[in-house]
């Protein structure tokens, strides 16, 4: 492809195009080789990083590429805690949510996410089929988080498909979507609302009421705005993950057969399913002053997109980088994204994804993918 090409390419570079979004890694393989720093004329304009050391510093140097006016493309409809903040700020608000996704803490939940996956596959195993995203991945992922979060019971199922909408939605449905946010907004503010009046609980709402930033509770809003971000993060970067990794363990029974024998760490294999399928494939951050980027001249005010999904399959970091190698050593992917905004549920992401993916395989061996 030569270079006037190879800039078309990317001028019409749209990650929400459903055509590039289902395969994107080609396109992602050729910006590596031709254009890294590229320029899309979509969503008003925007700058993209291709590759693993410009992505990395994209991520690390906050005080350059800042978070502060939102990290999406095209712009979330609600400022979100603490991703859409840098540190010093963003900093006071991580340390009062780490306390809750600790290796320690999220080790505390186990026996509670092993209980509700055997309970959602007791539900299908005599049938003989499932649809897993429908009939395990995405309703224990509520499960497990919304009772951290302080989500009554009653409530779950409303806002998971408010989740799932502004999720799933942004393509094609920005009205709709941005109508979910709504939704879900008066829904956390009503709640945060309601439990200030009541007794603390053992979750995140209580937690944040508790505390004080900057000397003083956070606001209704400022609590509201951190679990909005937080049931974001813990429904459906986790579910993507589950899925690809069972469909991939599917289409490579051998590979199956080695990890049900035990020939594979599973601390290796869960790193190599996130970094191959990096569930969240790009963020934004603005620039806060002219500089440059693999030499590409870039303004203060400038969006700078940076693919994760493509810095995860840089050749120049991760050989054989186009297959999932389940004992891929060393794995310094960034599928957890890096630096001051590395993914505050990592830990409790890699422990439902282990769970999830033993209890299957114990249970249901001989899985397959169904012909259509």
């Amino acid at each position: 492809m030569n270079k006037p090409d190879i800039q078309q390419l990317a001028a019409a570079f749209d990650h929400t195009n459903p055509d590039i979004a289902g395969e994107p890694h080609a396109m992602y393989r050729a910006f590596r080789e031709q254009c890294p720093i590229g320029r899309s004329q979509q969503h008003g304009g925007f700058y993209f990083a291709t590759r693993y050391q410009d992505v990395k510093k994209v991520f690390e140097d906050y005080s350059t590429f800042s978070s502060t006016t939102g990290v999406g493309i095209p712009p979330h409809p609600y400022q979100m805690l603490p991703i859409d903040l840098d540190p010093p700020q963003q900093t006071k608000y991580r340390r009062i949510l780490n306390t809750r996704f600790t290796v320690e803490a999220v080790a505390a939940k186990k026996d509670v996410i092993e209980n509700e996956i055997r309970q959602f596959i007791n539900g299908f195993i005599e049938k003989g089929s499932a649809d897993l995203a429908v009939d395990i991945v995405r309703p224990l992922l509520p499960a497990v988080v919304l009772p951290i979060l302080g989500v009554p019971l009653e409530d779950r199922q409303q806002l998971c498909a408010w989740i799932e909408y502004l999720t799933r939605g942004r393509a094609n449905d920005m009205p709709g979507v941005i109508k979910a946010g709504e939704d879900i907004g008066v829904y956390l503010m009503q709640l945060v609302a309601r439990r200030r009046a009541m007794p603390p609980g053992d979750d995140i709402i209580s937690l944040m009421l508790a505390s004080k930033i900057d000397g003083e509770t956070p606001t209704d809003e400022q609590i509201f705005r951190t679990l909005f971000i937080t049931l974001f993060g813990g429904l459906d970067t986790t579910s993507s993950v589950m899925l690809e990794s069972l469909l991939f363990l599917a289409r490579n029974p051998d590979e199956k057969k080695k990890l049900m024998a035990g020939e594979y760490d599973w601390a290796k294999v869960i790193e190599e399913f996130v970094r191959y399928t990096s569930p969240v494939q790009g963020l934004r951050r603005t620039l806060t002053k002219d500089t440059e980027l693999s030499g590409q001249p870039l303004k203060q005010g400038d969006w700078m997109f940076a693919l994760l999904g493509s810095a995860n399959r840089d050749e120049s970091v991760f050989p054989d980088a186009e297959r999932c190698v389940l004992d891929r050593s060393p794995n310094p992917h960034i599928g957890f994204s890096t630096g001051a905004h590395i993914c505050l549920g990592r830990n409790l992401a890699r422990l439902e994804i282990e769970l999830l993916l033993k209890t299957i395989l114990r249970r249901l061996p001989d899985f397959r993918v169904a012909d259509d």
